[in-house]
Formats: structure tokens, sequence, C-alpha cells
């Protein structure tokens, strides 16, 4: 009976501090003037926002990624680009750690079960070629590995003022091993990472971070041509 208690009270004690945290992150989402979207599910939340004319919305929810422990943050927006675009970026741990599982079906003979069996950005990786250029810091791809079809796309892109955001990150709460994926196809951008904790320094990074990429996405609408 005591046990049943105490359990009780600790469930209680964290859905309390959770609501505390939920009710900071509207506090701040309505002085951002984003529109703040509480669910059902106790802790997760979504947020819409606009930027350079594209619309975005982000969700804290229960994630469908394996490679992710409980919940993470998705962040969509449809910026109007040349669907044939397609970049990835990705934390290298990760990029390395779908690699490897790839790599062990193979070797165990269940090659007709690679496509259906690995998430999408596994496929990603074999599909499109790893790029880089040498002005961004050794820093930046000791952490990020980028695929895409062209290289010219991807770093007119990633760099500039959004190269900063995706080095710049409150510490402790994301690390290099933190789950974490930017991606651009089909004339959609989408953010995906690990998100335990409802962070508000996380958070506000996470918007900073995908607003100036769709702002710098605007770039390759304005110059695309000349990378087709």
């Amino acid at each position: 009976m005591f046990g049943r208690i105490k359990k009780w009270i600790a469930l209680a004690s964290e859905a309390v501090q959770g609501g505390g945290e939920l009710d900071q992150i509207e506090a701040w989402a309505a002085a951002q003037g984003f529109v703040f979207e509480p669910s059902e599910i106790a802790g997760n939340f979504a947020l819409a926002g606009k930027v350079g004319g594209y619309e975005w919305r982000l969700q804290r929810l229960q994630t469908d990624r394996d490679f992710i422990v409980g919940t993470e943050l998705r962040v969509r927006a449809d910026v109007s680009l040349d669907p044939g675009i397609a970049i990835m970026l990705i934390n290298r741990p990760l990029k390395e750690a779908l690699e490897q599982r790839a790599f062990e079906q193979v070797t165990h003979g269940v090659q007709t079960m690679v496509d259906t069996d690995l998430p999408e950005e596994a496929r990603w990786l074999a599909l499109y070629d790893q790029v880089g250029w040498s002005s961004a810091p050794l820093e930046f791809w000791d952490r990020y590995a980028i695929v895409a079809e062209t290289r010219a796309q991807a770093q007119q892109w990633l760099e500039g003022p959004l190269l900063p955001l995706l080095m710049d990150w409150p510490t402790p709460a994301v690390q290099q091993m933190t789950p974490f994926i930017l991606r651009l196809h089909h004339g959609r951008l989408e953010l995906r990472m690990e998100y335990g904790n409802a962070d508000l320094a996380v958070l506000e990074h996470v918007c900073k971070l995908f607003q100036q990429a769709c702002i710098s996405a605007q770039t390759l609408v304005a110059d695309g041509a000349q990378y087709r």
C-alpha cells in the first residue's frame, strides 16, 4: 500500500513539474507570436509560426523512429523549393549507427528486408553521396555528416548564418550523440531530434535554427537554376 502511495506521489509530482514547464513554454511562445496548442497527451504540444512567407509547425510527440528514445521534436514547413533538391544533415554518430545497421542486414543475408526494415534516413544514406567542403570548421564535420544530390546546393544552404546555429547548442541538453536530422526534399523542410525533457532553451534554439533554415532555403529558390 505504501509503495503504491509513493508511486502515486511521484507521478503527481512529475505531472505538476511538466505542467509548469508547459506553462513556461506557452508564455514564451505567446511572446514570440507563435500559436501554442496543448495536446491530449501529457507533456506534448505543438507550435505554429511563420517566417519569410513560410508557415511552419513544430510538434513534441512520441517518436516513430527506433533510434530516438521517448519523445522527439518534429518541425516541418513547405518551402516551395524545386522538388529535385535533396539534402540531409545528420549527426555523425547516428549516421554511423544507421550505416552499421544496414551493413549487418546485408551481411546476414536479409537483403530483401533492407528497404522495409530500415528507417528512411538510412535509405537516404545509401541513395545520396556524402558531401563536404573545406571552408566549414573541422568541429562541424566531427559533429555532422551531409548527403545531397549536389554539393553546391548543400553548401549554399548550410553555410552562412545557419552553420553557427548548428554548432551553438545549449549544453549539456544537446550533445553530439543526440539524434538530429535536418532535411530538404520534395519542397519540404523537416527537422527531427530527440527531446526527452521540455527544455525551453533547447526549444528556443530549435525554433531559431529552423526559421533560419527556412530563410536560407530562399537562396536556393532564387539561385537554384545554376545548380540543376
